[in-house]
């Protein structure tokens, strides 16, 4: 009888059940058409084993000789390798000839896959028996999984990634607890939604996913970093827990996901300590210690490493040979490269683990310790950069550090409260400043803020709280309400003169100017801008300036002074070349844009918004790429140029929704809106405003704007159609409102107008074409200068022409007519 092909321990049906990796079995099948020898490495639990074995099958055909499977789990030894890969090859020692002998001469004539599985514990000895197998066995090539590479010269080294995961959505609609759902049809591209889910039937055959539980089954996974025999434990536990129960219950996931033995697996994947023991187990003293210590971080680089987790055993300069073994073990892993600075992290399951020990070890308190004071000390030194030239690039290179290090920063205030250490607190906290403002993190800084100084008040360092004090306020400025962001800026303002704190001051000043400015105080709101710029340049704090400055600029056209505010603006610009700050620059250029927008110089406006979009783009400012692309569409409404609007304001929305603030995408809609109704799509309009205004009602901020478009639409299809299309889109998912505003009817589709012009329309058209602007015609006909716009863009789409220019004659051949 000859010998069976192979003797995986795979049967049909496991084969059938295996969920995912068609991507990675594909890819591995052609590396293994020409590679002699293939390592699958990764954590444990990655799946190595089973994605091996479906590989294997896969893969028997090519192999006249079939596949030989050896479990090497149990195998410490050189001798226990030997013996355990002999006895699968049926190779006999005898006294001529060694083990390894027996195995090549078994070997030698085959044609086969020789699948090694479970290669960790004895790694040196494993690679010589590949090495001889490689060179004296011509026809075999090897398929070996471990928890680390073999160093074996011909290896090939797959790494395997985690199950594919859904990205954690912008938490735009609603603002809740509830992870938001996931949609059905992203459902099944995601190997770990799908594993969970098949599993979860399996445990419970009435088990479905729906819309209300598939947000906590896609946080589940994304919480077990795609691990799949961590997914698979997790979903067992459907039998008697719901999946939020699940959720909930994760922060002590080591409790939580284990087998109950019937499911097959080897005690070393019965827990999900038990595997991550089986990997800490092979680790040498130094790595034991130094992946404890990296627990402190979510996310790392080499220096941070060296200067927090050195020291007790782990000398300085073995950080790096350290970091390549941890990675070669699959314990760490490289998270990204920012700005040409390789930073690492560890899964949150591995993190979980090694913090346990380090609070068991005695060692957590000094290696937090020394964190908050490498985040003090370097975020302090970037802060006080940043007051002098500073080169846009590494202006650019270090906002891009800090949004990945925007966890860490958050994880480390949180620890120096739980010690005591609020001064420290607050120092991340004021040297995060100019950060939290650029990317516009006002409510995520509020918060931690708020937290902070509520935290031993009287034992906080005077100078500390009163800019802590300042900080707060301006952060709130678009947050709170008026009378709170007011009594805020009083006490910072009374902190800093109790302790002469200039810059605290300055800063709380521009807060007040700004708050008068929206109340229409406009006297009040002067006195305290021009305070604030004198303190701000006293202090010698630039971003404050700036803000003094801009606020001083808007109150110059409050009171009607726009040669007033171009000045102001343009030395903001000079204040933020002399500091390489492009940032700065264009926001002054934007609202230069909005003034030469009001006095009809609408090329002027167009090449102004251009130059602060690019510099808001390249910077991923959303708030301001969303405001200015507002603005710019708007432009294009004013000017008539409808269609050219449609892609800017579409923007605008994009923008807004990915940034996760609601305000910002109800001022979206209600600009679309506009444009609605300047392609005469008067129902779309009022749905977007329905949504619009919903949104607003759920933040208390209502606007005139949603009741001028709803005015605007009844006066052109009545109350009751009105009604309807209102309430049209409100109860949909704020995603499905998203998709509908950016689906824009086709021109084609709409039925051709006839040439004629209203009575208001031609009233307007003989006043354009006398040269009044958009301006003088609201002026002379006691109407909004919006409304004088958008009569403007009608009658310009009426009569196919673009510009004012083209209205010459106009009337003369009307009386002709």
């Amino acid at each position: 009888m000859s010998p069976p092909r192979h003797n995986l321990p795979l049967s049909a049906g496991e084969f059938i059940r295996f969920v995912g990796r068609e991507r990675d079995i594909v890819d591995l099948g052609r590396l293994l058409g020409t590679a002699r020898m293939v390592t699958l490495t990764g954590t444990g639990g990655i799946g190595k084993t089973r994605l091996a074995l479906h590989l294997a099958e896969r893969v028997i055909r090519r192999f006249p000789d079939g596949v030989r499977f050896v479990d090497l789990s149990e195998a410490s030894t050189e001798d226990q390798v030997l013996r355990a890969v002999a006895g699968v090859l049926q190779a006999v020692e005898d006294d001529a000839r060694t083990m390894t002998d027996a195995v090549i001469t078994a070997l030698r004539t085959q044609s086969l896959l020789l699948f090694l599985d479970t290669c960790e514990h004895a790694v040196d000895a494993i690679g010589r028996l590949c090495r001889a197998v490689l060179r004296d066995c011509p026809r075999v090539r090897i398929l070996t999984t471990s928890r680390q590479p073999l160093h074996v010269p011909e290896e090939s080294i797959w790494r395997v990634p985690p199950l594919s995961l859904p990205a954690r959505p912008t938490p735009t609609d609603p603002y809740s607890a509830d992870p938001a759902p996931l949609p059905r049809r992203d459902a099944q591209r995601y190997e770990s939604v799908r594993l969970f889910v098949t599993r979860a039937h399996a445990a419970r055959s009435g088990f479905e996913m729906t819309r209300e539980n598939s947000g906590y089954i896609a946080e589940i996974c994304r919480l077990l970093d795609g691990m799949p025999l961590a997914i698979e434990l997790a979903a067992a536990r459907v039998r008697v827990l719901s999946v939020q129960q699940i959720l909930r219950r994760l922060d002590d996931r080591f409790q939580l996901l284990t087998s109950d033995g019937s499911g097959g697996l080897p005690p070393r994947q019965r827990t999900l300590r038990a595997v991550l023991e089986w990997s800490h187990d092979l680790l040498s003293e130094p790595e034991r210690a130094l992946l404890h210590r990296l627990s402190v971080f979510g996310t790392w680089y080499l220096e941070a490493a060296e200067d927090v987790c050195s020291g007790d055993g782990v000398d300085p300069a073995d950080i790096l040979p350290l970091h390549f073994s941890l990675l070669d073990k699959s314990l760490i892993v490289v998270d990204a490269e920012i700005e040409g600075t390789a930073h690492y992290r560890l899964t949150e399951t591995v993190r979980a683990y090694a913090a346990e020990h380090l609070a068991e070890g005695g060692g957590e308190d000094e290696r937090w310790a020394r964190y908050l004071e490498f985040c003090v000390s370097r975020l302090e030194e970037a802060a006080e950069n940043s007051r002098s030239p500073l080169g846009w690039p590494e202006r650019l290179a270090h906002l891009r550090l800090l949004d990945h290090h925007r966890e860490n920063h958050a994880r480390v205030v949180t620890w120096a409260l739980s010690r005591g250490r609020v001064d420290e607190a607050l120092r991340v906290c004021v040297a995060l400043r100019p950060y939290w403002l650029v990317r516009d993190l006002a409510a995520e800084g509020g918060r931690v803020l708020e937290t902070v100084l509520a935290a031993d008040p009287d034992g906080q360092s005077p100078w500390l709280r009163a800019r802590a004090l300042a900080l707060q306020a301006e952060l709130r400025l678009d947050v709170d309400v008026a009378p709170r962001v007011s009594t805020l800026a009083m006490c910072a303002l009374e902190a800093a003169r109790a302790c002469r704190e200039a810059g605290a001051a300055a800063s709380a000043l521009a807060t007040m100017a700004a708050l008068a400015l929206r109340t229409n105080a406009l006297e009040e709101g002067l006195g305290h801008a021009e305070r604030a710029l004198a303190w701000a340049e006293q202090a010698g704090d630039p971003l404050t300036e700036a803000t003094a400055l801009g606020v001083l600029a808007q109150l110059a056209r409050r009171r009607g002074e726009p040669d007033r505010a171009v000045e102001h603006l343009r030395h903001c610009i000079e204040l933020g070349e002399k500091l390489h700050d492009r940032w700065s620059v264009a926001r002054s250029l934007h609202v230069l844009g909005s003034i030469a927008a009001e006095q009809d110089d609408f090329e002027r406006a167009r090449e102004l918004f251009a130059e602060a979009l690019t510099v808001f783009e390249e910077l991923g400012a959303a708030p301001a790429t969303a405001h200015c692309s507002r603005e710019l569409g708007r432009l294009y409404l004013a000017e008539g140029r409808i269609l050219e609007a449609r892609e800017p304001l579409a923007s605008c929305l994009r923008v807004s929704f990915t940034s996760g603030q609601r305000i910002a995408v109800a001022r979206a809609m209600e600009a679309l809106g506009e444009l609605a109704l300047a392609e005469e799509e008067a129902e779309r309009a009022a749905a977007l405003a329905g949504v619009a205004a919903d949104l607003r009602t759920a933040l208390d901020r209502p606007s005139a704007e949603t009741v001028r478009l709803r005015s605007a639409v009844e006066r052109r299809v009545g109350s009751a159609r009105t009604v309807n299309a209102w309430n049209a889109w409100r109860s949909l998912p704020l995603e499905q409102v998203r998709d509908r505003a950016l689906a824009f009817p086709r021109v084609s589709d709409r039925p051709a107008e006839p040439v004629t012009l209203t009575p208001r329309e031609r009233e307007i058209a003989e006043l354009a074409e006398q040269g009044l602007s958009n301006r003088e015609i609201a002026d002379r006909l006691t109407i909004s200068q919006a409304t004088a716009a958008r009569h403007i863009a009608n009658i310009f789409r009426k009569l196919s022409i673009s510009s004012r220019t083209q209205l010459t004659g106009w009337t003369s051949a009307q009386e002709r007519t």
